[in-house]
């Protein structure tokens, strides 16, 4: 008989994995087999034990402008926190807030 302690492990690992697969197309770091497994360490230990703080960075280090951040519902959400240019962007800030959310509804669909 599996306990649920187990099957809650195993339903959040899977979960990861679908994230991971589901955003690899999207953000080139993932297609790395360590990376993509560092990733759903992380994942899977947040869902765990959640806490606000949690954030793994999808682009590149030096830019961090995309990232995977706590939402409700043990779940997780993509988020853009590119920097502020000097000159205020409306297109630019427009285009994140959009593949935001398609990216979040991307993850939701085919991760649940």
């Amino acid at each position: 008989m599996i306990r649920r302690s187990d099957q809650r492990a195993a339903d959040h690992a899977r979960y990861a994995r679908q994230v991971v697969q589901t955003l690899a197309p999207h953000f080139d770091a993932l297609t790395d087999p360590t990376t993509a497994a560092t990733v759903e360490g992380s994942i899977t230990a947040y869902l765990a034990a959640p806490y606000d703080g949690w954030e793994v960075i999808l682009d590149s280090p030096s830019l961090a402008n995309w990232r995977l951040k706590p939402d409700t519902g043990h779940r997780i959400r993509v988020a853009c926190t590119r920097m502020p240019p000097r000159t205020p962007d409306a297109v630019q800030e427009q285009r994140d807030l959009e593949r935001e959310r398609a990216f979040t509804a991307l993850v939701q669909e085919q991760a649940s």
